[in-house]
């Protein structure tokens, strides 16, 4: 059953800020299909910015920014809806293209789906494709209320495993906001776990191990809001298991984990869950946001489908984005207007 985050959606804004985009380019332009520079339309209080991407033999506009948690409107804290109406005109008078590709987005991101109704109401047309949904965990008041929604035999089993790893030596666990003076240092410990798990030892995509990946993260540790977070485990002094957040006031966005393969009968990522949990729950946090797709593992904890995910195409008012629209509406089956 999806989990009903209608009352939690304005703990959504604050994920998208004009330093993330400017932090994601100076990282990874050009690569991956993309090229810069960032086109970025501006008015008070607001921005969205898009880059270049790849498409066969196309480079269109498209949203730019780090995939995950999603890419969006840039909203200063303070601003409104006004703002949203002034980036609205601005996009209509000077758009980056008359085709523009948005996504990933997520439905309850209330500044970027605000923007979108302005956009249409001046007469852009737009098609929708749904991409999955985000597995979410709401955190209970207590870890007490948080160890009745679990299995008793996963909470004895973490018991039982951290015990045993203390045997081989002592088990602690770091969180650490990062700043620019020890953000290098973090970062590369984290990577050096990254490079001995299963994600990086079957080719999937990393995302701390590589010298782009770590200015990414240190770029926007120089900025205030949202907090990137890291937090560590070690056992007798070295680390083997990480896992990275970016945080708002009520919300933890869990971007990556993982633990060095070596210590997989010790169930690390458990070991480090539970500590993340409870802290967060002290702190007050309400949600957790876990990405899309699961083996099981988040369920387990009682994360559920949440908020929706979605790609869009925009397509200018006028006639060649009628045009446009028109033969996109033929040659995209799976897509749907908006």
């Amino acid at each position: 059953m999806p989990l009903d985050t209608q009352a939690l959606a304005p703990a959504r804004r604050g994920f998208v800020r004009a330093h993330t985009s400017a932090a994601w380019e100076q990282a990874y332009l050009p690569g991956n299909g993309w090229r810069g520079p960032l086109a970025v339309v501006r008015a008070p209080g607001a921005e969205v910015a898009f880059a270049q991407k790849r498409a066969g033999k196309l480079h269109l506009w498209a949203l730019a920014g780090y995939y995950w948690p999603w890419r969006g409107v840039a909203l200063e804290p303070g601003a409104g809806e006004g703002a949203l109406a002034g980036l609205a005109d601005e996009m209509t008078r000077r758009p980056p293209g008359a085709l523009l590709r948005m996504g990933p987005l997520i439905e309850d991101d209330t500044d970027t789906q605000g923007f979108i109704s302005l956009l249409r109401v001046r007469g852009w047309r737009a098609l929708k494709q749904e991409t999955g949904q985000v597995f979410e965990l709401a955190l209970p008041a207590s870890t007490e209320a948080l160890q009745a929604q679990v299995s008793a035999s996963l909470w004895k089993n973490i018991a039982y495993l951290r015990r045993r790893l203390d045997k081989q030596g002592a088990v602690s666990t770091e969180r650490h906001r990062l700043t620019p003076e020890q953000a290098a240092l973090l970062l590369q410990r984290a990577a050096l776990v990254e490079q001995a798990s299963w994600v990086a030892q079957q080719g999937e995509q990393v995302k701390l191990v590589g010298t782009q990946n770590q200015a990414y993260w240190a770029g926007l540790a120089q900025h205030g809001g949202p907090e990137v977070v890291l937090w560590l485990l070690s056992t007798g002094g070295r680390d083997i298991a990480y896992s990275l957040h970016l945080e708002t006031e009520q919300t933890m966005c869990i971007v990556a984990n993982g633990y060095d393969e070596a210590f997989k009968a010790s169930s690390p990522g458990s070991l480090l869950s539970l500590d993340i949990f409870q802290e967060a729950i002290g702190r007050g946090l309400r949600l957790v946001d876990w990405g899309q797709g699961d083996s099981g593992y988040k369920q387990r904890w009682g994360a559920k489908p949440g908020a929706r995910m979605m790609d869009l195409i925009l397509f200018k008012p006028g006639l060649v984005g009628a045009l446009g629209y028109r033969l996109a509406q033929k040659a995209l089956s799976s897509w749907s207007p908006l």
